[in-house]
C-alpha cells in the first residue's frame, strides 16, 4: 500500500528540509581551483596526497622539434596561501611559532613517476620535502608555506597527471592552511581528459535539439493516434537535449571559472538517469505494444533502486580524482533519497 503524505504530519516539512539542506551544502565541486581551507593539514613528517590534476603542456611538442610548442604552457598558482593555528585543537601552536616555520610545502607531482621522484624511506630531509637524487626536481614545483599570505606562479612543462602532495616535514602539528592552488591548461581550468568532451556534448546537442524537434513535430500532427511508448519517446529526446545542452554549458562555466558549476553538473546527471532509467524501462516494459501494462510494486521499487545507482555512480565517478571525503559527496549522494522522499 503506498504511503500518503497526510498520514506522517511531518513527514513533507522533514522531507523538503532535507531536501534543501542537500542543496544547500552543494556550493562547488573541487576541479582545477582546489580550496586548501577545506583540507586537514598532514601531522608531522608526513606526506599527503589529496587530489588529481590532468595537465595538457607543450612538452610534447618541445620534444619533436617544434620550438615553445602549439599550445602553450601551462601554469600553477599557488595563490595566497598561509600556514594559520587550527581552530578548537590542543596541540595548535600559537601564532609566534609559526614564524619562521617552513616545512610545510605544496608540492605538483607527476603520477606515473611518484614513486621514482619520492623517496619512500626518507622523503623528508633538513626539514623540507626530499627527491631522489637531491632537493629539487626538473618534473615537480614546489611552493614553501608560512606564516605570511604569499603567491607563486610557475609553468608545468610536462603533460600529464599531477598529484596534489601536501608535506610536513617539521614538528609542529594541528596547523591549518588557507589559500589555494589553481591548476590551467593552455585552453583554460577544464581538465585534460575533460577538454574532448565539450566538443561532443555541443555535438550532441545540435543532435539531439533537430531530433527533438522533427519528433515533436511528428508527434504533434499524429497526437491522436500515439501509443504511450511513442509519447515517451517524445519526453526522451527533451530529456536528452537538457542533458546535452547542460552538459556543453558545465563544461564552457568550468573551463572559464576552474570550479564545476554544481547545479549544472545536477542537470547533466538527473537527465543522464533519467533518460538511461526511461530507455530501461521501455525494454523491458511490454516490449512492441506501444503500451504500458501494470508493473508491480516490486518492479518499481528495482527501478528506483536502479535509477539510484546510476546517479550515485555518476557522483562518485565525479570525485574519483579526489582524495579525501568531502560534505559535497555525501550531500550529492543522499540526494534521491531526499527526492524520494520529498
Amino acid at each position: 500500500m503506498a504511503m500518503r503524505p497526510s498520514t506522517s504530519g511531518g513527514a513533507w516539512p522533514s522531507s523538503a528540509f532535507l531536501l534543501v539542506a542537500t542543496l544547500a551544502c552543494c556550493t562547488r565541486v573541487h576541479a582545477q581551483v582546489y580550496e586548501l581551507a577545506e583540507v586537514n593539514m598532514p601531522g608531522s613528517f608526513t606526506l599527503q596526497t589529496n587530489y588529481h590534476f590532468f595537465i595538457t603542456s607543450n612538452a610534447d611538442d618541445a620534444k619533436a622539434g617544434s620550438g615553445q610548442g602549439r599550445l602553450g604552457a601551462a601554469t600553477v598558482n599557488f595563490k595566497d596561501l598561509r600556514l594559520t593555528p587550527k581552530n578548537n585543537e590542543p596541540s595548535a601552536p600559537s601564532a609566534s611559532k609559526l614564524d619562521g616555520y617552513s616545512s610545510v610545502q605544496v608540492s605538483l607531482i607527476p603520477v606515473d613517476k611518484f614513486w621514482n621522484i619520492v623517496d619512500a624511506e626518507q622523503f623528508c630531509d633538513r626539514n623540507k620535502l626530499h627527491f631522489k637524487g637531491g632537493d629539487t626536481h626538473d618534473e615537480v614545483v614546489t611552493f614553501n608555506v608560512g606564516a605570511d599570505a604569499a603567491s607563486h606562479i610557475a609553468d608545468l612543462k610536462f603533460s600529464g597527471p599531477y598529484a596534489l602532495t601536501i608535506t610536513n616535514c617539521g614538528d609542529l602539528t594541528g596547523l591549518a592552511i588557507t589559500g589555494s592552488v589553481e591548476v590551467k591548461n593552455p585552453w583554460g581550468f577544464l581538465p585534460a581528459i575533460e577538454f574532448n568532451k565539450k566538443a561532443f556534448y555541443a555535438g550532441a546537442s545540435v543532435f539531439y535539439v533537430i531530433t527533438a524537434l522533427v519528433w515533436t513535430a511528428l508527434a504533434v500532427q499524429w497526437r491522436n493516434q500515439l501509443f504511450t511508448l511513442q509519447k515517451v519517446l517524445t519526453a526522451i529526446a527533451w530529456i536528452a537535449v537538457i542533458e546535452s545542452v547542460a552538459g556543453w554549458a558545465m563544461l564552457e562555466k568550468w573551463n572559464s571559472g576552474g570550479s564545476l558549476p554544481t547545479m549544472l553538473f545536477l542537470t547533466t546527471t538527473l537527465a543522464f538517469t533519467w533518460k538511461f532509467v526511461a530507455i530501461v524501462e521501455m525494454m523491458i516494459i511490454s516490449p512492441g505494444k506501444g503500451t504500458f501494462e501494470e508493473v508491480s510494486l516490486k518492479g518499481h521499487a528495482a527501478l528506483l533502486s536502479f535509477m539510484m545507482v546510476v546517479f550515485n555512480y555518476k557522483i562518485v565517478m565525479a570525485f574519483r580524482h579526489c582524495h579525501n571525503i568531502q560534505m559535497m559527496q555525501v550531500c550529492l549522494n543522499a540526494l534521491p533519497v531526499a527526492l524520494m522522499f520529498a
